[in-house]
């Protein structure tokens, strides 16, 4: 059994009490930053990430859906292009496979491009990614973060770009001037579209982030954000029927 499920009785009052501690920032709060809306126009690719038939929830596909031609994704399972291999003693720890490198089936023994932990603080562990700067290679902190206008999951790359991931719209925003109330901009670069407990159909402009970078930190969203009505403590719910 996952540990997560053992701790949940114990961290359920702790994820119920730091919501209420968060919660007065939100009513507080009157900031209301620069938005520059996503266009459905612009230069988005569309991925669906879908849970294997009969891997128990371990697995999750990733398929290119050309723009939108294949929402579901092909029907040639070969032609997956990444895939989530969950833990068997952890729910929020995945690691992250290609199949530039290897073979999809179960068994196979294959160097991960990338490691994920889910979490109160997620992190991304970064090895090896094609059209991936090697200044971005290694470690990325996720971390949880509220205001007067939503919760968000925040990243940062080495070039010193900031990205986060908003809790009620979905969005994947880059934003300039993080902090700055005078001249803090939101550009959004991606969104997402939960299918309940199955996955999820990413938009990204890829130009705005490596593809990469992008699944991963979707995936640490959809695992322990967008899992719970708290915006956070996902992991440790034990019906995940609460994804929305």
């Amino acid at each position: 059994m996952p540990f997560e499920l053992l701790l949940g009785a114990f961290m359920w009052p702790v994820i119920v009490a730091r919501s209420v501690v968060y919660s007065p920032s939100k009513k507080i709060t009157s900031f209301v930053p620069a938005t520059v809306g996503l266009s459905e126009s612009s230069n988005l690719s569309s991925y669906v990430v879908s849970k294997r038939f009969g891997s128990g929830s371990r697995i999750f596909d990733v398929y290119n859906t050309n723009n939108g031609a294949i929402p579901r994704g092909p029907v040639d399972p070969s032609e997956v292009l990444f895939w989530f291999l969950r833990s068997r003693l952890s729910r929020s720890a995945f690691r992250m496979y290609s199949s530039q490198t290897g073979s999809p089936q179960i068994g196979t023994k294959m160097e991960p491009m990338a490691t994920i932990r889910a979490g109160f603080r997620s992190n991304i562990l970064l090895i090896s990614a094609s059209k991936v700067p090697v200044t971005d290679l290694g470690w990325h902190v996720v971390h949880h973060d509220v205001d007067g206008i939503d919760a968000y999951r925040v990243f940062t790359l080495a070039d010193g770009s900031t990205y986060q991931w908003t809790y009620k719209q979905k969005y994947l925003e880059l934003v300039h001037n993080r902090g700055n109330f005078e001249t803090e901009v939101r550009q959004r670069i991606g969104s997402v579209e939960i299918h309940g407990l199955n996955g999820f159909t990413l938009k990204v402009d890829e130009s705005k982030i490596p593809l990469t970078l992008a699944l991963a930190s979707a995936w640490c969203s959809f695992i322990d954000m967008w899992s719970s009505k708290y915006s956070f403590g996902g992991v440790y719910w034990p019906d995940r029927s609460s994804i929305c």
